[in-house]
């Protein structure tokens, strides 16, 4: 999905939250972000292997606090904007045009997409995660873009990932048709714990406006 592997940047919070005293259920890992920080190694070992295999090259990994934005780089940002600032500024620099990371009515964060909100759900006492693979073209430089790996709670952000490591040819062939790179955002439902068995739920598109003419 990415044309330009060199100076790749993977952006990730490395906050921690204190464990619970006892064993964790499943809806405690949406509601209480217990494990923040701890799935990071898992996202940069999965990143690092697809770039590594394709291109011989290593991928640089940084803290979401380390560098800025560059106009030479194509970045990948792990994590939602509440734990990671470059997804942060990426979501205001686009002008939220394919999402939004927003409460809902029960004061829980969600995604809106299309005036549709997608929030974590419990069904049957089974506790599933939503998550974005979002990319955005760089508005500095049409060879780099900007990829965004995020979940309501970790497991989403890993299955983002995940999902990206094994169907970044297939994204590549639906939204980069006939040489016109398009920004897109794939909406993602894994159950927590299984980040493996991602699917997809909706997805929004649109041609990046400096390749349009």
């Amino acid at each position: 999905m990415l044309e330009n592997y060199q100076d790749v940047g993977l952006r990730h919070s490395l906050r921690f939250v204190t464990d619970l005293p006892r064993q964790a259920n499943p809806q405690d890992l949406i509601d209480a972000e217990i494990t923040y920080g701890k799935l990071s190694p898992n996202a940069a070992a999965m990143l690092s292997a697809l770039f590594l295999r394709h291109t011989g090259k290593l991928l640089r990994i940084a803290t979401d606090t380390e560098v800025e934005q560059t106009m030479d780089a194509t970045l990948i940002c792990y994590g939602n904007s509440d734990s990671n600032l470059k997804t942060f500024d990426i979501e205001e620099s686009s002008g939220n045009a394919l999402f939004q990371f927003v409460f809902d009515g029960a004061g829980q964060r969600a995604f809106q997409i299309c005036e549709q909100l997608y929030s974590a759900e419990n069904r049957s006492g089974i506790a599933y995660d939503k998550a974005i693979l979002l990319r955005l073209n760089n508005p500095q430089n049409p060879n780099h873009c900007y990829v965004v790996c995020a979940g309501l709670s970790e497991w989403g952000s890993l299955a983002a990932v995940y999902y990206l490591t094994k169907k970044w040819k297939v994204l590549h062939k639906r939204f980069d048709r006939f040489w016109r790179r398009r920004d897109f955002c794939v909406l993602l439902e894994v159950r927590s714990g299984q980040f493996e068995n991602a699917t997809e739920v909706a997805s929004v598109v649109r041609l990046s406006p400096l390749l349009q003419g």
